[in-house]
């Protein structure tokens, strides 16, 4: 038997109504993803619906998801805002239910979107970027083999790593691919190890030569191989020990918030260990383990 985790159909509520279930970043107002809701919503409205659960303890409503979303709506002079219901309260799960679009969709679904004849000035406000940055963008898979984008139709690759695979021949990007999906490693400075080990017969444009230019190229050849050897044991070593530390958080957090929904306790900690406390309540807003 399917269990649903949400609502069928989303309902109204009234925006002063909504109690947050974490806090807010300092400065949250300035920075680029709060100034680019504001500016989608201005353009088209609010796209994704804000996620909540219905408290029967106390008739409130709790924000799971959509924090930023519902202060943009705030500052926007709306009142009201459509909801998913959640059907359990667990503002850890969330997330985990959403697919997040990599780069190479999001090129995609832009380039569909100008093809549709969807403005390009309404593209820019919705984003809030300039006509240049997206013409960036829609240009960020040009150069790129069409073996490299199947690889990483599903990944979540930086832009810069696409720039350093677009200096190299097709079949040397396919195999700088491959050996980025074996590392389950994309970032920008493995791309760039992987450029200055390749053969100048694999690069499209040939390095600028100078005097020392051999002696620098192989030193920093070793340097970059021995930060992707390193990378690569930090990184296992956060995996094997990732699962278990999550779900040791997630049991610690549980009982810090049953301990701090007790009043006797809290009043205590808040009479004669209110520093104790502070570090609690922070504890407690932990969305996930990083």
């Amino acid at each position: 038997m399917i269990k649903y985790c949400f609502n069928d159909k989303s309902v109204s509520f009234k925006l002063a109504d909504l109690a947050y279930t974490k806090k807010l970043p300092v400065n949250f107002q300035i920075s680029k993803k709060f100034t680019q809701i504001k500016s989608t919503i201005l353009a088209i409205g609010l796209v994704e619906p804000i996620l909540v659960f219905i408290d029967q303890t106390d008739s409130s409503v709790k924000v799971l998801d959509g924090h930023l979303r519902v202060e943009a709506l705030k500052d926007l002079g709306e009142d009201k805002v459509n909801c998913l219901i959640s059907t359990t309260y667990d503002t850890y799960t969330p997330n985990k239910k959403v697919n997040r679009i990599t780069i190479i969709q999001i090129q995609r679904m832009l380039k569909e979107a100008v093809r549709v004849g969807v403005p390009v000035e309404m593209l820019c406000t919705a984003l809030n970027i300039s006509v240049e940055s997206l013409k960036s963008n829609l240009s960020v898979l040009k150069g790129i083999c069409p073996e490299v984008i199947d690889l990483f139709n599903d990944k979540d690759i930086p832009i810069n790593t696409f720039r350093t695979l677009k200096k190299m021949v097709p079949l040397r990007q396919i195999e700088c691919a491959n050996l980025m999906v074996k590392f389950e490693n994309y970032s920008t400075l493995f791309s760039e190890s992987l450029y200055h080990s390749s053969s100048s017969e694999f690069l499209i444009e040939q390095p600028k030569k100078k005097s020392d230019s051999k002696l620098a190229n192989r030193k920093a050849i070793e340097r970059l191989e021995k930060e992707m050897a390193q990378v690569h044991f930090d990184t296992q070593k956060i995996r094997e020990s990732y699962g278990s530390n999550s779900l040791k958080l997630t049991i610690i957090i549980s009982h810090i918030k049953k301990l701090l929904e007790n009043p006797k306790v809290f009043h205590w900690l808040l009479r004669n260990k209110s520093d104790y406390l502070n570090e609690l309540t922070n504890i407690s807003d932990i969305d996930k383990l990083t």
